[in-house]
C-alpha cells in the first residue's frame, strides 16, 4: 500500500514538473523578439516589391516633396533596372517637366512612346498627352498639332486608353488657331518692315 502511494506521489510530481517546464518554455518563446521575415525576390523581382518599383517609390516620394534632383536620380535608377518599362520614362519626364527642363522631358516622353507596351494603351495615352502639352509650351505648333491628333486617335479607337478624345480635338483646334495667328503676325511684321524700309530709302533719296 505504501509503495503504491509513493509511486503515485512520484508520478504526480513528474507531471507537475513537466507542466511547469512547458509553461516556462512557452513564456520564453513569447518573450523572444519577433523578426520581420526577410523580403525574398526572384531574379526578375516577381516576388515582393521589385527593385524597379522600389526606385519608382523613392522617386515619387521625392517628387511630392518637390525635390526634383533626388526624384530624377531615383527614376533613372528605375529605368536602369528595367529599360523596357516605359513607366520609368514617363515618371522621369514628369519630373523634368516640373523642374522646367523641357528638352530633357521631351527626350524622356519620346523615348517612352517608342518602348511602351502595346498592351498598355493607358500609359501610352498619358505620354502622348504630356508630350503634346510640352510641344505647346515649346511653341512647336506643327508637332503639337500632330501629337494631339495622335492622342485623339488613340483615345477614340481604344477605350482601354482611358483618355479624353475631346481634349485632343479641342487642343488641336487651339494650336491650329495659334499657328495661324503666328503666321499672320509674321506676315504683318514682314509687311511693316518692308514699308519702313521703303520709307527710309525714300527719305534718303529726298534728302540728297
Amino acid at each position: 500500500m505504501l509503495q503504491r502511494l509513493s509511486t503515485a506521489v512520484l508520478l504526480g510530481s513528474l507531471l507537475v514538473l513537466s507542466a511547469n517546464a512547458k509553461a516556462e518554455s512557452a513564456t520564453a518563446v513569447s518573450e523572444r523578439p519577433v523578426r520581420a521575415p526577410e523580403l525574398r525576390r526572384d531574379p526578375k523581382g516577381l516576388k515582393g516589391i521589385s527593385p524597379f518599383f522600389e526606385a519608382l517609390k523613392r522617386g515619387d516620394s521625392a517628387l511630392l516633396s518637390r525635390d526634383f534632383e533626388v526624384a530624377i536620380v531615383a527614376y533613372r535608377d528605375a529605368i536602369a533596372r528595367d529599360p523596357e518599362n516605359a513607366l520609368g520614362l514617363y515618371r522621369l519626364g514628369e519630373a523634368q517637366n516640373l523642374k522646367g527642363d523641357l528638352h530633357e522631358a521631351e527626350v524622356a516622353f519620346s523615348t517612352g512612346l517608342r518602348v511602351v507596351d502595346a498592351k498598355n494603351p493607358s500609359l501610352k495615352a498619358k505620354m502622348q498627352f504630356a508630350l503634346a502639352d510640352l510641344r505647346e509650351r515649346q511653341k512647336a505648333y506643327d508637332l503639337a498639332s500632330a501629337q494631339w491628333a495622335e492622342y485623339e486617335a488613340l483615345t477614340t479607337g481604344q477605350k482601354e486608353a482611358l483618355g479624353f478624345p475631346a481634349s485632343g480635338s479641342e487642343r488641336k483646334k487651339v494650336v491650329d488657331a495659334w499657328q495661324k495667328l503666328s503666321a499672320d503676325s509674321l506676315a504683318v511684321k514682314a509687311r511693316i518692315e518692308k514699308g519702313l524700309k521703303a520709307a527710309d530709302e525714300a527719305m534718303k533719296k529726298s534728302s540728297k
